[in-house]
């Protein structure tokens, strides 16, 4: 399931784990929000319904996936760098140690 995957280990050391989030799945997701916008506005119920099966597709692979280090990052001090929007400076999280 590591294709699945938003994010991906970068670095583990003893004293922080670092993940790196993948830039893709953002835009995915918005790609597939868009192909049910253009169903609803175009009136073509087969792509709408298309683009919904997507996200229930995405809630239970993806998010999912995402669930277990949300939980980390939320119970620590991690600090962040970088933005969710770009490929060159992928968004990182440094999580110390005992919660990575």
């Amino acid at each position: 399931m590591e294709l699945f995957k938003p994010y991906r280990l970068i670095e583990k050391t003893d004293a922080f784990v670092v993940y790196e989030f993948r830039t893709g799945f953002v835009y995915l997701l918005y790609a597939i929000l868009l192909t049910i916008g253009l169903g609803y506005f175009t009136q073509v119920n087969a792509v709408s319904y298309t683009g919904m099966g997507l996200v229930v597709l995405y809630l239970c692979t993806v998010t999912t996936q995402y669930r277990k280090l949300s939980k980390k990052i939320s119970q620590s001090t991690a600090e962040f760098s970088g933005s969710k929007w770009s490929f060159a400076d992928p968004l990182l999280v440094k999580i110390p140690r005992e919660f990575g």
